[in-house]
């Protein structure tokens, strides 16, 4: 993890107790985690330590857009991720992850590295479907996909493109949604 030493927090050597810490998660963070979601990003991360009576609570915030791929037309898009999530951090004999909200950390290091932990909370603030705005997707994209697709298919809009040589099973499926 050597281009991301600059994310790791020393807490045995904290002096106050509380400290606040500000990253710029740029291109060069997202390729140095080396993963396939997302590539490139101008993220505004900040961490704030405070230290409690046998660990350490971190309050992490991310703000910033980054580049992912759009699930219709799989050009790039931004998309904007803001979000929050609070860690507990405690010493104990070797690196341990206790679950959603709590790590111990080898107290003879004494340090945590938040690059990780800021990457999943951007991954997870990401929507499920990522797509362009209506109107915005690679137009000859979106041709290909209808063409290759058969008759029925929503456009970008949610409005269906129905041809004149749809299945008569569809039709009779479409009666039972009705029927509600």
């Amino acid at each position: 993890m050597g281009k991301l030493e600059k994310y790791d927090i020393d807490l045995k050597t904290m002096e106050v107790d509380e400290k606040e810490f500000t990253y710029s998660l740029d291109d060069d963070f997202f390729a140095a985690l080396e993963t396939q979601d997302i590539k490139r990003g101008q993220v505004e991360a900040c961490v704030h330590v405070k230290k409690l009576a046998g660990s350490f609570e971190l309050n992490l915030h991310i703000n910033g857009q980054i580049i992912i791929q759009c699930d219709r037309c799989l050009d790039d898009m931004i998309q904007p991720v803001e979000a929050s999530n609070k860690l507990f951090v405690k010493f104990g004999p070797a690196y341990l992850d206790e679950g959603d909200d709590l790590i111990i950390v080898q107290e003879e290091k004494g340090t945590v590295n938040v690059a990780w932990f800021l990457y999943e909370i951007i991954a997870l603030s990401i929507p499920i479907q990522h797509t362009h705005a209506s109107g915005e997707c690679n137009e000859e994209m979106m041709r290909i996909l209808k063409e290759h697709s058969g008759q029925f298919m929503e456009d970008e809009t949610g409005e269906s493109n129905e041809g004149n040589d749809v299945d008569p099973r569809w039709n009779d499926l479409k009666k039972l949604l009705n029927n509600n």
